[in-house]
């Protein structure tokens, strides 16, 4: 049961991380995406969130550690799949890594705060 609630844990850091971005893409007509790209990004953020959760899980001991795991491993990941699959210059991508990290940083901190006790 454990497990179930840290899923559910990491879908809600993505989910409210895609929230924000959904919010940063209706800015601007330029900013705009294909309609499946928030449903992937949520399926696959969660996806590798939470493997990165599982590959450094011995050494995440703060929440802080926790929600920056949680924030680094999907957008770091989902820009260098971005890079491979040539959609975007490299500058830009770096700019989005570190954005789409913000997004999730901040629902996650605070989801890694509250929610401690789930994680250990």
């Amino acid at each position: 049961m454990v497990w179930l609630k840290r899923i559910l844990l990491v879908l809600a850091i993505i989910c409210l991380g895609t929230i924000i971005d959904y919010i940063a893409h209706q800015i601007d007509p330029r900013f705009s995406v294909p309609s499946s790209y928030f449903p992937h990004k949520i399926l696959y953020g969660t996806l590798w969130a939470f493997a990165g959760y599982l590959v450094f899980k011995k050494y995440l001991n703060t929440p802080f550690k926790l929600a920056l795991v949680l924030s680094a491993t999907p957008a770091i990941i989902l820009q260098i799949i971005y890079i491979i699959n040539g959609h975007l210059f490299l500058w830009v991508s770096f700019l989005f890594m570190v954005l789409h990290f913000l997004m999730f940083l901040l629902p996650g901190f605070y989801i890694c705060r509250k929610y401690q006790s789930v994680f250990n």
